[in-house]
Protein backbone atom coordinates (compact mmCIF):
# COMPACT_ATOMS: atom_id res chain seq x y z
CA UNK A 1 0.00 0.00 0.00
CA UNK A 2 1.34 3.19 -1.00
CA UNK A 3 1.10 6.07 1.81
CA UNK A 4 -0.32 6.30 5.08
CA UNK A 5 -2.67 3.53 5.98
CA UNK A 6 -4.27 6.35 8.63
CA UNK A 7 -6.45 7.54 5.75
CA UNK A 8 -9.95 7.22 6.21
CA UNK A 9 -11.88 9.20 3.97
CA UNK A 10 -11.14 12.18 1.65
CA UNK A 11 -13.25 15.52 1.01
CA UNK A 12 -14.01 17.44 -1.93
CA UNK A 13 -14.75 21.09 -1.89
CA UNK A 14 -17.23 21.11 -4.96
CA UNK A 15 -19.98 22.29 -6.73
CA UNK A 16 -21.40 22.74 -10.40
CA UNK A 17 -19.23 26.09 -11.20
CA UNK A 18 -15.95 26.19 -10.25
CA UNK A 19 -14.45 29.12 -8.16
CA UNK A 20 -16.95 31.58 -6.30
CA UNK A 21 -18.88 34.70 -6.20
CA UNK A 22 -19.17 37.82 -3.89
CA UNK A 23 -22.86 38.19 -2.45
CA UNK A 24 -24.31 40.78 -5.13
CA UNK A 25 -26.43 43.81 -4.16
CA UNK A 26 -28.56 42.42 -6.74
CA UNK A 27 -29.25 38.90 -5.45
CA UNK A 28 -31.30 37.97 -9.38
CA UNK A 29 -27.37 38.46 -10.49
CA UNK A 30 -26.20 35.28 -8.28
CA UNK A 31 -24.97 32.61 -10.68
CA UNK A 32 -26.91 29.13 -9.88
CA UNK A 33 -24.37 26.53 -8.85
CA UNK A 34 -21.82 28.79 -7.74
CA UNK A 35 -20.40 29.35 -4.59
CA UNK A 36 -20.84 32.49 -2.11
CA UNK A 37 -18.48 30.91 0.32
CA UNK A 38 -15.24 28.89 -0.09
CA UNK A 39 -13.65 28.57 -3.96
CA UNK A 40 -14.63 25.31 -5.32
CA UNK A 41 -13.62 22.72 -8.16
CA UNK A 42 -16.41 22.36 -10.96
CA UNK A 43 -18.47 19.63 -11.95
CA UNK A 44 -16.15 18.35 -14.49
CA UNK A 45 -13.14 18.51 -12.39
CA UNK A 46 -15.43 16.52 -9.53
CA UNK A 47 -16.04 13.64 -11.83
CA UNK A 48 -12.66 13.23 -12.76
CA UNK A 49 -11.03 13.04 -9.02
CA UNK A 50 -13.88 10.49 -8.42
CA UNK A 51 -12.87 7.99 -11.49
CA UNK A 52 -9.44 8.78 -10.32
CA UNK A 53 -9.65 7.48 -7.28
CA UNK A 54 -12.19 4.68 -7.68
CA UNK A 55 -9.49 3.50 -10.07
CA UNK A 56 -6.68 3.38 -7.84
CA UNK A 57 -8.86 1.96 -4.56
CA UNK A 58 -9.78 -1.14 -7.41
CA UNK A 59 -6.15 -1.79 -7.17
CA UNK A 60 -5.83 -2.37 -3.15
Amino acid sequence: MRGHDSVRGVMLESNIVAGRQEIPENLSTLIYGLSITDACIGWDETEELIDRAASELKKI
